[in-house]
């Protein structure tokens, strides 16, 4: 086997109802597909995709469970982190430095870390992208 990228992050969901607005309106990201039929949402986040879905027979993962994070690049992690507390979003790390990068966690409904990031370097993505 050869992998050849990442086609998409995933995170398992209680509820699309409340988890799309969190995330398109709270987080800003842009929602592309919506297929409520099979409990699946996915946001564009070049050069991937974030994939949001409800637990079912085919991936019975519990939401708020798993130990993988999406890291959001943002211009000011402090500013981000207040913006987040005043839509009473739960912060799970404040912001720490940490001789590279500016990092905080936030939590969405249903518990999963998102990970706040800012490099010092002000580069975001992918640092060395393959040819």
């Amino acid at each position: 086997m050869e992998a050849k990228a990442v086609d998409f992050v995933q995170y398992t969901v209680s509820d699309l109802d409340t988890a799309v607005p969190f995330y398109r309106d709270t987080l800003g990201l842009t929602l592309e597909d919506r297929l409520d039929e099979h409990g699946w949402a996915e946001f564009a986040m070049p050069p991937t995709t974030l994939a949001l879905n409800e637990p079912g027979p085919q991936d019975p993962s519990t939401p708020g469970g798993g130990s993988a994070s999406v890291a959001l690049a943002v211009d000011d992690v402090e500013e981000a982190v207040a913006d987040l507390r005043e839509e009473d979003v739960a912060v799970l790390t404040e912001p720490f430095e940490t001789g590279v990068c500016e990092i905080a966690i936030v939590a969405d409904p249903d518990g999963n870390p998102i990970v706040l990031h800012r490099r010092d370097d002000g580069t975001h993505g992918r640092v060395d992208p393959f040819p």
